[in-house]
């Protein structure tokens, strides 16, 4: 008995141990990550700190909450930030400067929360997509989902140019839809849901999905990912770190995907928002740290689009702001698209 006894004890043990056992020593134990107060932004670093994911790799990860993710291109500027959480329309400025900045992974599809709301009067004007023309649409100028309405218009053959829009916040433009100022809005969440709730609004399609009648089902007209960003020093200097900080996060995923409420506990939490929003936004984002085709044609779109407004002096290859080689060495099977990328 006693032996048997041992046995278990060895075998838990070796259950227990933390992954980071024969992966390589970290480089350095603790590290700031630069994290937006969102979920569709951050909820992996926010339930790998809370449930202790890091501390098993060895690590400690100081989350350093900001409220705007448009902030992150002239915080990077400073050279104090090493490792974060970004969109491409962070991440283009920042590379488009001369910055080295690389997505090392993927951690979340947010096209889900980037949508277009009828209210009344456009839900009594539009009875087919050509009626979109028609529309007059609140949403602030040159904001990401306009890449959407453009992908739906050339998919549904409705002239884009005919369409009128309206710069609005998206508070405004959930205001001016209540009045029936606008027919339309296009925003993200949490705005769009107060949207729905406060002027009847309906979805019509999102970034991912279509709701239009006739045309329903999963679209790519926006692709928009969510990632963990590394500045070159980072990748250079402690790659080790980093995948350590990746595996921690890989965990999180599946913690998110496997056990959703307590996930949501965590996450409202950290995010400082209530949980039935947290609950909400959260089941409209696709949790995964896949690397694939679909996340590297996205940045080159918001390229596009940010050099077609001129917010970015020249456009950059698509390509140089990957280096997926430390996602590969934590799991191959979670890379279906390699970067060729060398770290400057």
């Amino acid at each position: 008995m006693r032996y048997l006894t041992l046995f278990i004890t060895i075998v838990a043990f070796a259950a227990s141990s933390p992954p980071a056992l024969g992966q390589g020593k970290p480089e350095v134990t603790e590290i700031d990550a630069w994290l937006v107060r969102d979920p569709q932004m951050s909820s992996q670093f926010a339930v790998a700190d809370q449930m202790g994911y890091f501390k098993d790799e060895g690590i400690k990860v100081n989350p350093r909450w900001y409220i705007s993710g448009p902030d992150l291109p002239s915080m990077w500027g400073a050279g104090n930030i090493h490792l974060g959480t970004a969109t491409a329309t962070m991440v283009v400025p920042i590379a488009a400067a001369g910055q080295g900045i690389y997505s090392i992974a993927p951690q979340s599809d947010i096209a889900g929360t980037q949508q277009i709301i009828l209210g009344k009067k456009g839900q009594e004007i539009v009875h087919s997509p050509k009626d979109f023309e028609k529309l007059r649409i609140g949403m602030p100028k040159g904001s990401s989902v306009t890449m959407a309405i453009q992908a739906m218009a050339k998919d549904t053959g409705i002239d884009f140019t005919k369409i009128q829009f309206v710069n609005l916040a998206p508070p405004d433009s959930v205001t001016a839809l209540a009045k029936g100022d606008i027919d339309a809005m296009a925003g993200w969440a949490p705005w769009v849901f107060n949207a729905v709730k406060l002027s009847g609004g309906k979805v019509y399609f999102t970034g991912n999905r279509s709701l239009i009648p006739g045309k329903e089902g999963q679209v790519d007209w926006l692709l928009v990912h969510a990632g963990v960003v590394a500045s070159a020093k980072m990748v250079k200097d402690n790659p080790n770190t980093l995948k350590a900080v990746l595996r921690a996060l890989n965990r999180a995923t599946t913690t998110i995907n496997t056990n959703r409420e307590a996930s949501v506990k965590i996450v409202a939490a950290q995010m400082k928002m209530d949980e039935g929003m947290a609950r909400d936004i959260m089941a409209l984002n696709i949790y995964s740290m896949e690397m694939n085709d679909k996340i590297y044609r996205g940045m080159g779109d918001f390229v596009d689009f940010l050099h077609s407004l001129n917010r970015i002096p020249q456009k950059i290859a698509p390509e140089s702001v990957f280096y997926t080689k430390l996602l590969e060495e934590v799991d191959p099977k979670l890379v279906k698209w390699k970067a060729k990328t060398e770290v400057k």
